[in-house]
């Protein structure tokens, strides 16, 4: 197998930032902050937040451009129009939710997303000033984003714990760092995701 050096990236997963030097064929591979693989943005200071707002900001798009063709259109039903969200929107703004750990910003940011889509299918604004469960029980009951993916989180945790020991996903899983935790806040943990100390909405 042969490895390209020019695509070929290396990151450091650390808070603060620290130079690797890793080589090869006496070639140095090129050391980055943060780099884009299948849709997801990995950082070295693990921040999830700026991946969320790039999913963020393509499901407003997509959604943008259904608004004058599908959210308006007064000869759809809205049960029709929650089923294209669910289709069309959703699967964007909630791209590998089952492997990230959520926080309250990243929360705030789907949610707010997801009901300025939902006030459009409804036929609401702001102004109308209705609560966000009235809209949500009118949109076909469509669930809150956050939680779906938390049932999403913990559906990803059960097929991961029925994977064999010698897969690299359930060997992450049972891993348990042996070393000394820096100082300062703990970053989100993924396992803080779907115990029961998350089931509040926030």
């Amino acid at each position: 197998m042969s490895i390209s050096i020019s695509k070929t990236k290396s990151l450091t997963i650390s808070k603060e930032p620290i130079r690797f030097k890793l080589a090869l064929n006496d070639q140095p591979i090129e050391q980055v902050m943060s780099f884009e693989y299948l849709g997801i943005i990995a950082s070295s200071s693990r921040n999830t937040y700026d991946e969320v707002k790039a999913q963020v900001n393509k499901a407003a798009r997509v959604s943008g451009c259904l608004h004058s063709t599908i959210w308006k259109n007064k000869c759809m039903s809205i049960t029709s129009k929650a089923r294209i969200y669910r289709t069309a929107v959703r699967p964007i703004l909630t791209y590998a939710a089952e492997t990230r750990a959520d926080t309250s910003r990243t929360k705030r940011a789907l949610r707010t997303t997801e009901m300025r889509t939902l006030r459009a299918i409804a036929g609401v604004t702001l102004w109308d000033r209705q609560r966000s469960s009235e809209i949500r029980e009118r949109c076909d009951n469509m669930p809150d984003v956050v939680r779906w993916s938390r049932g999403r989180r913990r559906e990803w945790r059960q097929h991961v714990e029925r994977m064999q020991d010698d897969r690299l996903a359930k060997a992450a899983y049972k891993e348990k760092p042996n070393t000394t935790r820096p100082l300062g806040r703990p970053p989100k943990r993924w396992a803080d995701s779907w115990t029961s100390s998350s089931q509040d909405i926030e």
